[in-house]
C-alpha cells in the first residue's frame, strides 16, 4: 500500500485515511469506545511508519459533541500518543 491519498477503512463510525503528503489522518463520525480507537490508531501508525524517511503524523478530528462523551478517552489516549511515541499527533475538535 503506497502512501497516496487513500482511505484505509471507512465504516459508519469512523474514517481513516493517509493524505498525498504522507500524513494519517482520523475523522471519528460517530462514538467509539477506546479499543476500537486504539485499534484504528495502530493500523495507521504502522502504516506511516513504512516510510523509513518520516516520522508519522496523525490528526484525530472529533465533533465537540463527541469529545464530550470521549473526552476522558481522547485526553489521555492522546497524551499518552505525544509522550511515548515516535511522531506528532493532533486532536482536533471541530465545533
Amino acid at each position: 500500500m503506497g502512501l497516496n491519498e487513500q482511505n484505509i477503512k471507512q465504516n459508519k463510525s469512523y474514517r481513516t485515511m493517509i493524505d498525498s503528503e504522507g500524513a494519517g489522518h482520523i475523522r471519528i463520525i460517530r462514538r467509539i469506545n477506546l479499543k476500537t480507537l486504539i485499534e484504528i490508531f495502530k493500523e495507521l501508525y504502522l502504516e506511516l511508519k513504512k516510510d523509513p524517511e518520516k516520522k508519522p503524523h496523525i490528526t484525530i478530528y472529533v465533533s465537540h459533541s463527541i469529545y464530550e462523551e470521549m473526552s476522558d478517552n481522547m485526553k489521555h489516549f492522546h497524551e499518552f500518543a505525544v509522550s511515548c511515541m515516535d511522531g506528532t499527533f493532533d486532536l482536533i475538535v471541530i465545533s
